[in-house]
Parts: C-alpha cells; structure tokens; sequence
C-alpha cells in the first residue's frame, strides 16, 4: 500500500499536473502536425542503389541502376539495397527528431508526460482507496 494520502493533495498540486499534462499534449499535437509529409531517402553502391520510405519506415521506393545487375553479385546487391533503405530509416527518424525537438523549443522537456500520468493515476487510486466501503 502506497504512503500517498489524497488529503495532503491541494489544488495547486493538482491545477499544477493538469497545465503540465495540457502543455505536453499541445506540444505532441503541434510535433505530429505534418509528420506524414517526412520521406527519409538514402542511397548505397556510390548511389547507384536509391530508396525513399514514408515517416513511419516503410519503404516507398527503390531505384536500382540497371548496370548494377551486371556488375555484383546476388549478396553483394541485397547488402548494398539494405544500407540504401537503412540509410533512408534513419534519414526519416532524424527529420521527426528534428521536428519534435523544435516543437519543444529546440530542447527535451523536463519532465515525461508518462509520469504525469502515473501521478494522476496514484492520486486516483489513493483518493479511492481511501473511500469507505459503500
């Protein structure tokens, strides 16, 4: 049983976690604004070997150069288009890091919107643990 006690709550703590969680909810909404518009693109094999995938990784396009058939082999090909479409995943992943941290303001919050909600969520179950039985 936690030692939390509801009562020793005031409503400065409690208007505190609300604005905290009400600002970390705007900053995702504003972050996710035009997330879907991000394309990592990447290339391998002194770019013969070209991919683009959509923000969430998934893999959009590959262009390979019709040479490249002649000149590697079957393994040496499959590495070389796996570090075109890896090189793309990351180029996306960044562009959304950019993205959220210059939603932030350019730096990390301060505090995990994960704790807020742990917090709101020990309150609640202190408050009605604390109830008498009906």
């Amino acid at each position: 049983m936690s030692d939390f006690n509801p009562a020793a709550v005031t409503p400065e703590e409690l208007e505190k976690l609300a604005r905290r969680a009400d600002e970390a909810m705007a900053t995702l909404v504003q972050a996710m604004n035009g997330l879907e518009e991000v394309t990592g693109e990447g290339t391998s094999a002194g770019g013969k070997i070209r991919a683009a995938v959509e923000s969430d990784g998934l893999l959009r396009e590959i262009r390979l150069d019709p040479r490249l058939l002649r000149s590697m082999g079957s393994d040496e090909l499959a590495e070389a288009v796996v570090a075109a479409v890896r090189a793309a995943q990351l180029s996306a992943r960044g562009q959304l890091e950019e993205r959220l941290a210059a939603a932030q303001g350019g730096a990390r919050p301060s505090f995990d919107i994960r704790d807020v909600g742990r917090g709101l969520d020990a309150i609640q179950s202190a408050f009605l643990s604390s109830l008498p039985p009906r």
